[in-house]
């Protein structure tokens, strides 16, 4: 019984209270009145009776938490059991213990763990009741439980659930009350709050300020359990508590940032622009789906090199939303993987733990990069895994194999990497799943053989081919992070500043090697120029280069109908040196570029040799200017030498 200057009403309802419970513990809130000098008058002649002062008032939040731990010390000492039943009353006689009596019965009767008084608000006028109601709605947003009047006084609770509770509300005034419902629900206690309660003595002294004080902490008393829940005493994350939300916040503003551009520019984000492009134009104009995409690499490049789940799923918008449907799924494919993760590994509920995934210097190249397929592939593959460990062998292998059809690399890497963490995990070898894996391997295995059948693959040198694998292998730390963090357990949160403070390190140097252009960059024509004035040739194709970042150019000329003569793979577009006239002569036939445009950008960084080869192609009369532009644009038409044209790129010396 919380007390503050209430010398006139508390012996009458401590008198009605004592022969109802077995202790009853008092504490007298700074009263300024007589209330200390009565209570310790009454409770003189109570064995069962404890009373608790404070020299000064400190809010009936205070005053609850000194009284439940005094609870807690007579559980400790074996004076109470974890299900004995206890509760708060106040002073002023507005709660009646014979209501409080029919809320214990309802407890005991139903199994419950918590019993909030469900209060009949008729005596309060329109502007309180709606704010009632606003608090309660909160509340339920909060707790994940239909609460009906959160704010009530009337609660009544078996003493282990509550002191559970109590770990992890702070209070502040009157926040008590609601905080500890919420966190009640949110540990999964059965909590009931629509037991109907009559007030005989219509009374409130809470104000607007109160109000809002609950509004605020209420959240805040989720969010507090959610960071330290499960996490040992002495290593909860009081600082990263409060680090984690700017990662966190973070992360949405990126993801905005990239939604807000029809066109992303990032190194990898042309690549499905121009597919999702190409496949809705097949479909929806020309109502067929080929294999071949015949405007990229001389008409030889595969339409499904990857990515087929999250292309096809952009061409079915694309109609109606254009580019920025790519983007759209782009993002949905980042927060699908993050939904499936948490429900893959529940642990990543904690934001704390989710930041320490998220401070990953190369899960933000990846977005940064745009890529698209990667993300699908890992949303998939965590649902797969989540579904095998649930025991649904079936879908476990259609998702994985799934995730091997969005992206055959990262597909399949993310299968070998969970059973190799399991293998070292359990030290057992998992065959259950090396059966699941291999029947998903089978079953995606078409895009694993056209992965392997591009002509980028295929005519590429083996060293290229295998440092490209490797860069790509990189991206399985996002799957790896997400395995190792919750397995660490105690260890992690025991070095939890450290793996932060590495992180964000590690991501802001990359974000200062690598600036993020893209989510402040606009994609804008970059050869509207060179277009107007010379139209597009169809019988041959044109090399068009510009910088990683701006392969929006590239998209131009394909939305002009010109066939390219490469793929978005920086492996295939050779931007190099060319150290003689022949290998450089040897490229052009063997993918029979009819005219080779570049970009001030391209031209400063990569174009030195090439531009000095063209000049000697110019000399030899096999090459001429086209074009020269205001936009630092420089186009040349070219005619290799015949002989060279039924050469492989793969014999021409690069």
């Amino acid at each position: 019984m919380p007390a503050c200057n209430e010398a006139a009403t508390i012996v009458g309802v401590l008198d009605d209270l004592v022969d109802r419970v077995d202790r009853v513990v008092i504490v007298n809130d700074g009263s300024v009145d007589d209330t200390g000098p009565i209570v310790d008058r009454w409770a003189a002649n109570q064995p069962k009776a404890t009373v608790i002062h404070f020299p000064e008032n400190r809010g009936l939040s205070a005053a609850l938490r000194a009284g439940w731990d005094r609870v807690g010390n007579m559980l400790a000492a074996g004076e109470l059991r974890p299900d004995d039943v206890a509760f708060s009353i106040d002073a002023d006689g507005q709660h009646e213990p014979a209501a409080i009596d029919g809320m214990i019965d309802h407890l005991v009767e139903n199994d419950c763990d918590c019993v909030i008084g469900m209060r009949d608000l008729g005596y309060h006028g329109r502007y309180k009741r709606i704010g009632n109601h606003v608090m309660t709605l909160i509340a339920r947003a909060c707790g994940g439980f239909r609460f009906e009047d959160v704010e009530s006084g009337y609660r009544v609770f078996r003493i282990g659930p509550l002191l559970e509770a109590q770990q992890y509300y702070e209070g502040y005034k009157y926040s008590e009350t609601v905080e500890v419902a919420v966190i009640l629900a949110r540990l999964g206690y059965k909590v009931c709050n629509s037991y109907p309660v009559a007030i005989p003595v219509a009374r409130t002294r809470t104000r607007l300020s109160d109000a809002a004080i609950d509004a605020i902490c209420m959240p805040l008393a989720w969010y507090r359990l959610a960071c330290v829940r499960n996490v040992p005493r002495q290593y909860w994350p009081t600082t990263l508590m409060w680090a984690a939300p700017a990662v966190l916040v973070a992360t949405a503003v990126a993801l905005l940032a990239t939604l807000a551009h029809p066109f992303y520019l990032g190194d990898d984000s042309a690549q499905s622009y121009a597919h999702v492009w190409y496949i809705s134009q097949t479909v929806f104009e020309h109502h067929h789906l080929t294999l071949r995409m015949s405007v990229l690499e001389d008409g030889k490049a595969l339409l499904f090199p990857y990515a087929f789940i999250p292309w096809v799923g952009a061409a079915i918008v694309y109609p109606l939303l254009g580019d920025w449907g790519v983007t759209l799924v782009f993002v949905a494919g980042i927060v699908a993987m993050l939904f499936a993760l948490r429900w893959f590994r529940p642990a990543f509920a904690n934001p704390v733990l989710l930041a320490l995934f998220l401070v990953n210097p190369l899960l933000w190249n990846g977005i940064t990069q745009f890529q698209m397929p990667t993300f699908w592939a890992f949303a998939l593959a965590f649902l797969g895994m989540g579904f095998f460990e649930r025991k649904r062998p079936v879908v476990a292998t259609s998702l994985l194999a799934a995730s091997v059809v969005a992206h055959p690399m990262m597909g399949a890497g993310a299968i070998a990497v969970y059973a190799a963490f399991e293998w070292i995990r359990t030290r057992t070898a998992p065959w259950r799943f090396v059966r699941v894996g291999a029947a998903a391997l089978v079953v995606g295995s078409p895009a694993v053989v056209m992965l392997l059948s591009t002509p980028l693959v295929a005519e590429a040198r083996p060293l290229i081919v295998a440092a490209s694998t490797l860069d790509n292998v990189r991206r399985l730390s996002v799957l790896l992070l997400a395995l190792l963090l919750p397995a660490l357990g105690d260890r992690l949160w025991r070095y939890q500043h450290t793996v932060f403070g590495t992180g964000v390190a590690a991501t802001a140097a990359l974000m200062f090697l690598v600036p993020p252009s893209g989510l402040w960059q606009e994609s804008s024509p970059q050869f509207a120029g060179y277009l107007q004035q010379a139209p597009v040739e169809q019988r041959v194709s044109y090399r068009v280069m510009v910088q990683n970042n701006r392969e929006d150019g590239m998209v131009e000329f394909l939305k002009a109908k010109a066939v390219l003569s490469n793929e978005f793979f920086t492996e295939s577009e050779h931007r190099q040196k060319f150290h003689s006239l022949d290998s450089y002569e040897c490229m052009l036939a063997t993918r029979h570029v009819g005219h080779v445009v570049m970009t001030k950008g391209y031209l400063k960084r990569y174009g030195g040799s090439e531009l000095s080869r063209l000049a000697e192609l110019e000399q030899a009369g096999r090459a001429q200017q086209e074009y020269s532009g205001p936009d630092g644009v420089v186009a040349y038409r070219v005619m290799p030498r015949s002989e060279l044209a039924k050469g492989s790129l793969r014999e021409c010396r690069l």
